[in-house]
């Protein structure tokens, strides 16, 4: 039998301690108790929205509670309601590319934009209100950014939000 030459046998001096202490840190197996991961509590509401991209804002904001008057719109070149600030980057026909659903109904055709100028617009506001404003309880709303060409084309955002209408 041929002893290790010099350098094999620092290095397997400098390898033990190394794999008794990988060894030792395995443990004996799994944990009996698993460790709880904390889930967040969203309450009634969910997770808010994440906003950026072409829809900026939107109101009322997710999980707060307005009233129903707030929801109305007496006012058509002050709209109030369900609203949203929006960018245009990127939508070349406008507002076109907006659709919104209230409480799972489209109402894109009953949409009123605020839009600074006409010639090539950054940003505009549209909102939704229906003349009586929405009925007391949870609302949901619901904002998607697709070509108006294409309506098989990709969603380019979509925005999910809820909140409350008081009395």
């Amino acid at each position: 039998m041929h002893p290790l030459p010099p350098l094999r046998r620092t290095l397997l001096a400098l390898a033990l301690p190394a794999v008794l202490l990988a060894a030792a840190a395995c443990g004996d197996g799994p944990d009996p108790v698993p460790t709880p991961t904390p889930t967040p509590d969203y309450g009634q509401f969910g997770p808010a929205p994440k906003l950026g991209g072409n829809i900026l804002k939107v109101y009322p904001e997710h999980g707060t509670t307005v009233s129903q008057a707030a929801t109305r719109s007496p006012n058509p070149a002050n709209p109030g309601g369900i609203c949203a600030e929006v960018s245009f980057d990127g939508t070349p026909q406008y507002g076109q590319w907006f659709r919104m659903a209230v409480d799972g109904v489209e109402v894109t055709d009953k949409l009123t934009w605020v839009i600074p100028t006409r010639e090539a617009p950054k940003n505009g506001r549209v909102c939704y209100a229906p003349p009586e404003g929405l009925t007391p309880g949870r609302h949901e709303a619901a904002l998607v950014v697709q070509d108006p060409l294409n309506p098989n084309a990709q969603v380019k955002q979509a925005v999910g939000w809820a909140f409350m209408v008081a009395e």
